[in-house]
């Protein structure tokens, strides 16, 4: 790993983490759970006194959208550096965009019926599974789409446009 991956991670995972937390918004306001729902979702596993509907509460949007983009930023770089080993074995962009779908998938599912459920069931249990599961895979699809990748001597440059 170098800097020019953690940058490259850091990038793609801000980019995924809107992706994510835009369909999350916007899917759990059309079904009725509440455009708010997911920040406040987040920001309650760590203050309990954050709502658990689509309240709004200035300091609880900041604080779910402030861990919701740094979780984003750390599995973006994760993701960069599992992305570049795939590149360095011959990987194309649709290869390296499949790897972050499973990523996603497999972060989904740590998430959802791990972490989530020991940290804060409460939350867990708000959020529309079908939501998180769909945001996940989106977040791993957009966050490996704009990882650039790495030149085939492994300099790190762009390789260059087909």
């Amino acid at each position: 790993m170098n800097a020019e991956t953690i940058k490259r991670g850091l990038a793609g995972g801000i980019l995924g983490g809107i992706v994510m937390a835009m369909w999350s918004m916007i899917v759990l306001w059309l079904t009725g759970v509440g455009f708010w729902a997911p920040l406040n979702f987040i920001a309650h596993t760590l203050w309990r006194g954050a709502p658990l509907d689509a309240t709004f509460s200035f300091g609880v949007v900041v604080l779910g959208m402030v861990v919701h983009m740094m979780m984003s930023m750390v599995l973006g770089v994760v993701l960069a550096v599992i992305v570049h080993n795939v590149h360095q074995l011959g990987g194309t962009r649709g290869a390296l965009v499949g790897t972050g779908m499973v990523f996603g998938l497999v972060v989904w599912l740590v998430m959802q019926y791990i972490v989530w459920r020991v940290v804060d069931t409460s939350a867990a249990a708000a959020f529309t599974p079908w939501v998180f599961a769909l945001g996940h895979l989106m977040y791993g699809a957009a966050t490996a789409a704009v990882l650039p990748l790495a030149s085939p001597r492994g300099h790190g440059a762009a390789a260059p446009a087909t």
